[in-house]
């Protein structure tokens, strides 16, 4: 598969601002990797408005959104297919999820695959493993599949997966569900990461990367964009050391935003809040600006102004 920039994608789906919506911590999974602590993922569920409340918030703003949906997991979220269904009569969503629970049998049922950008199957092997929910793992995944929604999996390449992860990988395609490796951000055994991955582990990588984009190379190539989470990216572009936007123009703040779990509309980073869901006003920015925070690579990479882009 063909890399290509975000940058130099110059048809995009019909939305007017992208919104990374963190909609809170709790998950059912406790991975050694995630960034939220152990506390914050057994956090009990407290919604802070109900979804209508929520959904009409982006309803006023006059803008076209495509919301990423994320979490914690968002699937045990209180009335999260209904949120979708609301969200999608106006708007786009894409969502990441450990596609463990049985409320992706409604979500299939309900929400309407061409209002969906994308879902992110998050594999997370030792919780599955543990949970033994690995064939509702790939039964939620081909659902999806087979519903339309455009959907792929991905697993994070944590240090200690690294030698069974051929395996792995290869009785998950056995099963019809095909992984792409997704590198690890993050300290193991005080080494971080992914600086710390050897020469063996990148060839790894970028092996089993390869054999993935043969597998989602037609989904990939009938979309007018390169989904935002795009784990294609990483042999890339975030296998060594991550890079440092700060500096770059960015479109944060008006062609992305980034929405905390208690209704908080930022700019990307912490210092600065142009909006509020629930008390429901939004500033967006008039244009790009300087980067000044280090944030998620994915959006930063999509976001930013490439010095050489021209026009």
């Amino acid at each position: 598969m063909t890399y290509v920039h975000p940058a130099q994608i110059r048809v995009r789906r019909p939305y007017d601002i992208e919104g990374d919506w963190i909609l809170f911590s709790t998950c059912n999974y406790r991975c050694t990797y995630c960034f939220w602590d152990e506390t914050a993922l057994g956090a009990k569920i407290a919604p802070i408005a109900p979804v209508d409340q929520l959904a009409d918030f982006f309803d006023r703003s006059e803008l076209t959104w495509l919301l990423h949906l994320t979490g914690g997991e968002p699937f045990i979220y209180p009335d999260f297919v209904q949120l979708c269904r609301l969200l999608t009569r106006r708007h786009l969503i894409s969502i990441n999820t450990n596609a463990d629970s049985p409320h992706i049998s409604a979500f299939v049922d309900t929400v309407d695959p061409s209002r969906v950008d994308f879902v992110n199957c998050g594999v997370h092997e030792r919780q599955r493993q543990e949970r033994r929910g690995v064939d509702r793992f790939v039964r939620n995944v081909t659902r999806l599949r087979a519903a339309g929604f455009d959907t792929f999996a991905s697993c994070v390449m944590y240090p200690d997966l690294m030698g069974e992860f051929p395996t792995l990988w290869q009785r998950y395609a056995d099963a019809g569900v095909v992984v792409m490796p997704k590198a690890f951000r993050g300290r193991y055994r005080d080494r971080r990461y992914p600086a710390a991955y050897t020469d063996a582990d990148r060839s790894l990588f970028r092996e089993y990367t390869d054999r993935a984009a043969g597998f989602y190379a037609d989904q990939f190539a009938r979309r007018p964009e390169p989904p935002t989470v795009n784990p294609f990216m990483d042999a890339h572009l975030f296998l060594d050391e991550l890079p440092d936007y700060r500096g770059d123009l960015c479109g944060a703040g008006h062609s992305f935003a980034r929405i905390v779990p208690d209704g908080e509309v930022r700019v990307c980073g912490p210092d600065q809040v142009i909006g509020h869901v629930v008390q429901g006003w939004f500033l967006r920015r008039p244009g790009p600006a300087p980067c000044t925070t280090l944030e998620c690579p994915y959006f930063c990479e999509k976001y930013r102004v490439p010095p050489d882009a021209g026009g």
